[in-house]
């Protein structure tokens, strides 16, 4: 799941190859990296994967930026992780083709959650405070976003395709093809509008009543503990970065009203509390591994 600590290695702009990620490409890489670590080394991998050798290499990104894919013994082997196993077995996968809005608020969280996967993407929901703008305008504002943090900021080209992309993932073609049932499980959430007639854009805010209430407080519990405590006020959880409000793009009164479910939705692992006219979140049990994968698993249980 997603930290947001300060990374330490350099960030990410490129690895797509300007593809977007295609619903049915992980769990196709999680088959395959399961059976041979070394495919993404093999000179056949685009043959064995169904695809081009450029394309490939984006599956491969996006595996590992989703955290579905990590590095393994001998490097540069690859094996899948225990998110993938979890989403992805053919006997007990909670989702394996990515089809429930669970899954794709979950992948929306992993991609967007932490600078460090795709740094376009966690800056354009984490970082970005605009109303409209335009793919220029984006571009400028993550360049200067990555200025605080380690290694070198890439050309305003490749920053530019990189928020094509960004684009691409969240925004279904105007014109519907044969292949759109195959394209972004991200598309779902719109949470990237176009404004028609325009070259602009937006960054929407709603209820968002597809977000499962179990994986809404996973995200909380997962907040709370990268801050090292156990609980969060409700500006925090609205406003912060990686917040709930902020990445998933809660309205402030939207979220509220959810928060005072979870107490009863999580069996008391999440609990809303108000004390002198202070709102806030309390979790019990912060960072058990095992209540947090039960409650992962509860969050594709639901219906919404």
């Amino acid at each position: 799941m997603p930290r947001h600590d300060q990374p330490t290695t350099s960030l990410t702009f490129s690895g797509h190859e300007t593809f977007v990620l295609r619903a049915h490409w992980l769990k196709k890489a999680y088959d395959l990296v399961r059976d041979d670590p070394m495919l993404f080394q093999r000179e056949d991998a685009f043959v064995r994967l169904g695809v081009g050798r450029n394309m490939a290499q984006s599956i491969r990104h996006w595996g590992r930026i989703a955290g579905m894919l990590e590095d393994a013994s001998p490097a540069p082997a690859l094996r899948p992780s225990a998110l993938a196993h979890m989403l992805f077995d053919d006997a007990a996968g909670l989702d394996p083709f990515l089809v429930t809005p669970a899954a794709a608020w979950l992948l929306h969280w992993q991609v967007s959650g932490k600078p460090t996967a795709a740094f376009s993407w966690y800056a354009t929901f984490n970082v970005w405070r605009g109303a409209e703008f335009t793919a220029d305008s984006l571009t400028d504002a993550i360049g200067h976003a990555a200025r605080d943090y380690p290694g070198r900021v890439p050309s305003p080209a490749t920053l530019r395709r990189d928020v094509d992309c960004l684009l691409r993932s969240y925004v279904r073609p105007e014109r519907a093809t044969p292949d759109d049932a195959l394209l972004c499980p991200l598309h779902e959430l719109r949470l990237i509008r176009a404004l028609p007639g325009t070259d602009r854009f937006h960054v929407s805010s709603g209820a968002r009543p597809t977000v499962p209430d179990a994986l809404l407080a996973l995200m909380i519990r997962r907040y709370v503990h990268n801050k090292g405590r156990s609980f969060a006020s409700y500006a925090e959880l609205s406003h912060g970065t990686g917040a709930p409000g902020r990445l998933f793009g809660f309205t402030e009164d939207s979220l509220a009203a959810r928060l005072w479910h979870l107490d009863s939705a999580t069996g008391g692992l999440v609990r809303a509390s108000e004390s002198a006219g202070v709102r806030q979140v309390v979790c019990a049990q912060v960072g058990d591994a095992l209540l947090d994968d039960a409650l992962l698993r509860a969050a594709f249980r639901e219906v919404r």
